[in-house]
């Protein structure tokens, strides 16, 4: 009696002890798949992000060069003598800057923009802890109108010429291109830049415990340049002027 008793107690005993195993098992595979997707979601953000950086930079960097070649009253001479160069030169700077903001303000799926990371990051807050993501898309859109504007030059003027709709100026050396239905401001444009330099440097903050200061060691090259240009232009006068005075010896 004892021994048949024994025979189910210990076959009990083994099914409850493989019932275990397995389901550490299947414990550990699912701790290693939630695992392995926490990794590969944080390389991926950390791969959109650098390309949203390295996008962020050209944008900034397109603008600085176009707003130190605008024609001031202090270069307005040298750039005059040298429109050939300078006047195309600025033109695809500005095409540059809206190329680039269309891009990081872009709402397609695939694009590495800071809709496409917020959305990253609402999935998994964890990527950057300290982010109030809802604030940012306020903050964002706070920009609603330069960026429409931005877009409205892209699809006319950069990825196409468009003569259908024409209502406002949009800067002032752009005279030939007439007008357009909404136009894109300076001021408006710096001041939105700015705000997205600070929004990444935000998310970098928090994710990588590091900021980027969106500037070229040599982005004073533009006016040196600009100056170099200038300072020869006085010598070439001077040098002319000594030879006039030395023939009339």
């Amino acid at each position: 009696m004892l021994y048949e008793t024994f025979i189910p107690l210990c076959k009990i005993t083994l099914r409850i002890k493989v019932f275990v195993i397995q389901l550490k098992y299947e414990g550990g595979e699912m701790a290693s798949e939630t695992e392995t997707k926490l990794k590969n979601e944080q390389e991926d953000f950390e791969i959109f992000f650098e390309m949203l950086r390295k996008q962020l930079l050209n944008a900034s960097v397109n603008f600085y060069i176009w707003e130190q070649l605008f024609p001031t009253e202090k270069v307005v001479d040298i750039i005059n003598q040298y429109i050939g160069f300078f006047q195309p030169t600025r033109e695809a700077h500005l095409d540059g800057l809206i190329i680039k903001v269309s891009e990081i303000l872009s709402n397609r799926p695939n694009a590495a923009s800071f809709y496409g990371i917020l959305n990253m990051l609402g999935r998994n807050p964890k990527l950057a802890p300290d982010v109030n993501v809802r604030e940012i898309k306020k903050r964002l859109r706070n920009h609603k109108k330069v960026v429409e504007a931005i877009k409205d030059y892209r699809n006319k003027r950069v990825a196409h010429w468009d003569t259908t709709s024409v209502k406002e100026r949009v800067v002032p050396e752009y005279g030939s291109i007439k007008r357009l239905s909404k136009p894109v401001f300076f001021g408006e444009t710096k001041e939105m830049l700015t705000e997205l330099q600070a929004i990444w440097n935000k998310i970098s903050a928090s994710h990588l415990r590091e900021i980027h200061a969106f500037r070229y060691g040599q982005q004073g090259d533009t006016v040196s340049l600009l100056e170099a240009l200038k300072k020869k232009r006085a010598q070439d006068r001077k040098r002319i002027k000594q030879l006039k005075k030395e023939n009339q010896l």
